[in-house]
């Protein structure tokens, strides 16, 4: 199953992506899943992206230089468009968009599928935020959990977690403790861990990555079911974003 279809994505969706494990390969794959699906797609980030990745869009813009009338020629032209600060050679990072012009964008791209990288993670499956983060813009729509499956049985350390004692204090774990599905599951459904910032009225979703780096699945299904007993979260999806059909298993209520 496409990805865009597991997660309901609708095509003037405003979409922020948390957590770690693979978030702007997810959104990557989202924005040309609703390309190839007709609609016209941003992406952006109100944190950071890396400028390496930058070249996995077709075109980019520069904050600086985006008008209204430049952004939508480049979407007629490209159909995907990806909208960042500019790049810091010394961390080889693309700055983030702030919130006022997170909204020019939906105001000048009303039916535009949006979606947003919202916080970092050090490349690491597994995460806790920090105080200032997630950024996640007040008109979001879906917020997107994302978790590697790759960190159940790992240990609860900087190796295998982003902020490990964010973690450790949200789910009561002690350090150096293996990551269980019972673990990830209270962060992401805290509301200081995966559910921080979420909108009033948006949906939240998890997106459990890389099925295909873990030889059993019962670990990250456990995940989902205990996900599930959690009200606010809408679905979850089970998946290997890399792979030709991302989404391998979609677990709702």
């Amino acid at each position: 199953m496409r990805l865009a279809a597991a997660l309901e994505l609708r095509r003037d969706e405003m979409v922020a992506l948390v957590g770690g494990g693979g978030k702007t390969s997810a959104m990557f794959r989202l924005a040309r899943e609703m390309t190839e699906a007709g609609t016209l797609a941003l992406t952006t980030t109100t944190t950071h992206i890396f400028a390496s990745q930058i070249r996995q869009a077709p075109a980019h813009l520069l904050d600086a230089d985006a008008q209204p009338e430049r952004l939508r020629t480049m979407l007629a032209a490209h159909r995907h468009v990806l909208v960042t600060g500019p790049t810091n050679p010394a961390t080889a990072r693309a700055a983030g968009l702030t919130l006022e012009r997170f909204r020019e964008l939906r105001a000048w791209c009303p039916d535009v599928c949006i979606l947003d990288e919202a916080d970092g993670s050090r490349t690491r499956p597994f995460k806790a935020p920090a105080d200032h983060e997630p950024v996640i813009p007040e008109e979001t729509t879906l917020v997107i959990a994302v978790v590697g499956a790759d960190v159940l049985g790992q240990p609860l350390d900087g190796e295998h977690v982003h902020r490990p004692e964010r973690v450790s204090a949200l789910s009561g774990a002690a350090s150096g403790s293996p990551v269980t599905p019972e673990l990830v599951a209270r962060v992401l459904t805290h509301p200081e861990g995966g559910r921080k910032g979420v909108p009033p009225g948006a949906r939240l979703a998890v997106l459990i990555n890389k099925m295909d780096a873990v030889p059993d699945p019962s670990p990250a299904r456990e995940t989902a079911a205990l996900l599930l007993r959690e009200p606010a979260v809408h679905a979850v999806v089970l998946a290997a974003v890399r792979g030709p059909d991302p989404a391998l298993e979609v677990c709702r209520r």
